[in-house]
């Protein structure tokens, strides 16, 4: 477990805090996560090792900021694929389209792709990423009920988050094959996700 990170308030300290992180997913993206040292990062950002430890008590703690950002951000999508769904037809689309735009998000972003492989070596990213994910579900679920008038659907809650980590575990693959069967992976994981949702309505 890492230790708390401190997370700056001042313009000036967030722009510092953000570099360090710039940099190191730059570095990650280019070697590895494995390969990438606090030394390293403070070289390539031009932030004295000191000042890193600041603001980032371990490594840990620097992958942790990265990884909550993304995760921000794939929120951010998902919640406005939904927010538009008037129909469970609408929103099936759009998880589709999501899918796309996650798949897409991994194959431009190198950086993102190395974090998420490493994911299972460290239990707390890991539990971070569960959590995330029982987040994200509880969204699209919610809205499943809404449009089918379901007040309570532990069905449908279960589905959903069984469908966003398979989604998560069919990416990781079909970055590992190449380009063709990955998108062949991807297109196969949509017809599964539409049969699922048509199943539970």
């Amino acid at each position: 477990m890492s230790k708390e990170r401190r997370v700056p308030s001042q313009s000036r300290s967030r722009e510092k805090y953000e570099h360090i992180l710039s940099a190191a997913r730059e570095l990650i993206g280019e070697k590895g996560n494995d390969s990438v040292s606090m030394r390293e990062i403070s070289k390539h950002s031009g932030v004295a090792l000191a000042s890193i430890y600041q603001y980032f008590p371990d490594k840990n703690a620097i992958l942790k900021a990265i990884m909550e950002g993304y995760f921000e951000r794939i929120r951010e999508m998902i919640i406005g694929l939904i927010l538009s769904s008037e129909t469970v037809d609408d929103l099936s689309k759009s998880l589709l389209k999501g899918v796309d735009l996650f798949y897409a998000l991994f194959i431009n972003d190198t950086a993102l792709s190395a974090l998420w492989s490493g994911l299972q070596a460290s239990k707390e990213l890991k539990e971070l990423d569960a959590k995330d994910s029982q987040i994200n579900a509880e969204i699209i679920a919610q809205k499943i009920c809404s449009l089918i008038d379901e007040q309570d659907s532990q069905q449908i809650y279960d589905a959903i988050f069984l469908i966003i980590s398979m989604v998560g575990a069919t990416v990781r693959l079909a970055l590992t094959v190449p380009k063709p069967q990955g998108e062949r992976l991807v297109a196969e994981l949509k017809r599964l996700i539409t049969l699922r949702i048509e199943s539970l309505v």
